[in-house]
């Protein structure tokens, strides 16, 4: 309920696994939404879970009572925390009181303005002041008429980077999540780059993770088609799991990167991939933008893995193991013994999570398809001895 699923993707890219899903569906109901995967059904009116609630509080006080660091809880990430059905509810605002009172730290993401008002504008804005909060504003495209085709029901991008703008001017800790990312419809061009880079630079964005669009291979065609994109290139996104789903090729995705991040650091903007594996054009120290908060502990991923390799000259790349744990020292992450510090429900999932990543490790093949970045540098590296 509250810990994303151990898959070879998932737990060895993503820093953090906890979440809190305040309602049932979602309003926004976007066209390309993953949550349907997990069960989510968007024909049904949105209701609230108020079990988070107490669960939430009861873990971050345990945490705090044994004097450990906080891990980030992501709101969320399969329905908008901010969808109006929240200002009926507030189950969303409950959760960000909480956080405030116990000095906990949240990752949030969403579409909705709702957050720049009333009671949810300034439990946030305390927040994100006390660096106990990093908000994730997802936009996919600039454009309001494509929007309005694959997100007919979500504020406009114009509305959404106003809302990173109204927290942006003040200093707040910010990130555009560029989600999904769709060749041809989101920026892809090098002068769109730039406009965006400086427009980010101007509203103060300190951040930019990018995501690429995955859907089913039926669902990608009809998605391409509506939108009018030509000879777009796919590869599969699961080694094992969904059937049949696929996302852009990360060949052609790595060119396109490059030219972002690259445009982005000018202006001082840091940049990283989600799920994607493609390192070499991260320029933060995490994807989410954990970074930014205040005392907040993160899991070892192979992104930490492979900056230790690279910055670290020496490294034994015959056991990845143990620049695992290497590296899981030098960033100070969370693994191994330290994990069974935090409460069961935390350190539960935890174990299975870096389970998985360590047998990911062992597996040449899998690791290719989780973080060719990796790999291409073990590779090279390789070869230069």
């Amino acid at each position: 309920m509250f810990c994303i699923k151990a898959s070879s993707l998932i737990s060895s890219l993503c820093y953090s696994i906890f979440k809190l899903e305040p309602y049932t569906s979602c309003y926004f109901n976007c066209s390309y939404c993953y949550s349907r995967w997990y069960g989510v059904d968007h024909m049904q009116q949105p209701t609230p879970v108020y079990s988070i609630l107490s669960f939430f509080r009861n873990i971050v006080r345990e945490v705090r009572r044994r004097g450990l660091k906080p891990i980030p809880f992501r709101l969320s990430t399969l329905v908008d925390p901010f969808q109006p059905v929240e200002l009926e509810h507030k189950i969303s605002l409950k959760i960000l009181k909480i956080a405030l009172e116990e000095e906990y730290p949240l990752i949030v993401n969403t579409k909705s303005t709702l957050v720049m008002h009333g009671e949810h504008g300034v439990v946030l804005e305390r927040l994100l002041e006390n660096k106990l909060a990093v908000l994730q504003v997802s936009i996919s495209v600039l454009s309001d008429r494509v929007s309005g085709i694959i997100e007919p029901r979500a504020p406009s991008p114009a509305a959404r980077l106003k809302l990173l703008e109204y927290y942006g001017s003040r200093g707040m800790p910010i990130v555009l999540r560029l989600s999904p990312f769709i060749l041809g419809a989101s920026p892809t061009m090098p002068e769109e780059f730039e406009g965006l880079a400086g427009a980010l630079r101007d509203i103060k964005v300190k951040h930019v993770v990018v995501e690429s669009l995955r859907l089913e291979s039926s669902s990608m065609t009809m998605l391409a088609t509506t939108l009018g994109l030509r000879d777009i290139q796919v590869e599969s996104y699961s080694l094992r799991g969904e059937p049949g789903l696929v996302r852009f090729s990360r060949h052609v995705l790595g060119k396109v990167y490059r030219e972002l991040s690259e445009k982005l650091l000018k202006h001082g903007i840091t940049f990283a991939t989600c799920k994607e594996g493609l390192f070499e054009y991260h320029t933060a120290p995490d994807c989410c933008g954990i970074f930014m908060l205040r005392d907040a502990r993160a899991r070892t991923t192979l992104y930490d893995v492979y900056l230790h390799l690279k910055e670290a000259p020496g490294t034994s790349m015959q056991d990845l193991t143990t620049t695992y744990l290497e590296a899981c020292k030098r960033f100070n992450r969370l693994c191994k013994e330290h994990i069974s510090e935090y409460p069961r429900p935390i350190s539960k999932p935890l174990r299975w999570h870096e389970k998985k990543l360590l047998r990911v490790l062992e597996d040449r093949n899998t690791l290719v398809h989780v973080a060719p970045s990796l790999v291409n540098y073990l590779t090279l590296a390789s070869e230069q001895k």
